[in-house]
Parts: structure tokens; C-alpha cells; sequence
């Protein structure tokens, strides 16, 4: 056996295992702060949305497609409800605060990380989300039943990511 050929192939072996190593323990510390970060993002997102809500806690419901967790105020203030859809570059995550009555409280789009900068991201902005604020029913009509939401100029895909899954929140709001 030539060793000239066994040991570089050994010490390639070791660099790579003591890295794979390193990498699992550098996960094992981090994931818990990274998911406490991220609980606590999506606890402020659910208060700047619902703002009289004193606090909020997770309702334990079936699901539809596309919903991916709700929020009741425990004050009785209304429900935060979390969606997404497909937008032009991939899913649109939306926040929806629903009051009592059913109708929007307001919006916060949480995730539109792959929407075409400048255009895509139009649809984040406060004087999209303002549009949905009031409405018990949207449309994307004119013509239509429901509060026109119109879409963003030139963001087409993007703006019907984030009707979508602002319906889809108002359709989970009703199976409540």
C-alpha cells in the first residue's frame, strides 16, 4: 500500500469529519436563540397588527391550506391569523388581524423575501396594506362583490400573493 496516496486521503477524511462536527455543535447552540428570535418577531408583528391586544394566544384549529397559525387577542380584541401564497418568486406570508365582527383590522406582510425588488416589494408597503383595512369581503374585481383591493402597477403576481392569502385568512376567520 503507497501511504503517499493513503494520507492525504486520511487527512481530507479528519478536516471534513471535525468540520461536519463543528457545524452540528454550532446548530445545536443557535437554533434555540434563532427560534426565540423568530417567536419574538412574530409577537410584535401580531401587536403593531392588533395593537389594543394586551397578548395573544395560539388557537389550537384545523387548518386550511395555506394558513399556517392563529392568534386570539386575550382581551377578546379579535384574531391574528398567518397565511401565505404564491406570489411571483415564491410564498407571499402574510399577517391578517381580524376583529369580532370580521372584518380586517389590518395587514403586515411578515415574508416577501423572494418578490422582485422595487416592484414585488411594493405590495409590503403601508399604503397597500391600507386597502384591505375595513373589508369583511375582498375582490380583486372591479366589478366584483367585496372591498376592491386594487393590485400594485406592474407588481401583478405579487399583489395577488398577498390578496390570496389575506383571503385565505378571512376564509379561516369564518371556520372559526
Amino acid at each position: 500500500m503507497d501511504k503517499s496516496k493513503f494520507a492525504p486521503t486520511l487527512v481530507l477524511g479528519c478536516i471534513c469529519l471535525v468540520a461536519s462536527l463543528l457545524l452540528a455543535a454550532t446548530y445545536q447552540v443557535t437554533a434555540p436563540q434563532i427560534e426565540r428570535i423568530a417567536i419574538e418577531n412574530a409577537n410584535i408583528a401580531r401587536a403593531e397588527v392588533m395593537p389594543e391586544a394586551t397578548s395573544f394566544s395560539q388557537v389550537d384549529v384545523e387548518l386550511i391550506d395555506g394558513v399556517t397559525e392563529v392568534y386570539k387577542s386575550d382581551n377578546d380584541t379579535g384574531y391574528v391569523i398567518t397565511s401565505a401564497a404564491k406570489g411571483f418568486g415564491g410564498n407571499i406570508t402574510v399577517m391578517t388581524a381580524i376583529l369580532p365582527d370580521g372584518t380586517i383590522e389590518a395587514i403586515k406582510v411578515t415574508d416577501a423575501s423572494d418578490e422582485t425588488p422595487g416592484l414585488g416589494s411594493k405590495t409590503t408597503t403601508p399604503e397597500h396594506a391600507a386597502k384591505f383595512v375595513g373589508a369583511s369581503v375582498i375582490t380583486m374585481d372591479a366589478e366584483g362583490e367585496g372591498q376592491y383591493i386594487a393590485p400594485v402597477s406592474g407588481a401583478t403576481y405579487s399583489s395577488k400573493g398577498v390578496f390570496n392569502a389575506v383571503s385565505l385568512a378571512l376564509q379561516q376567520y369564518a371556520l372559526l
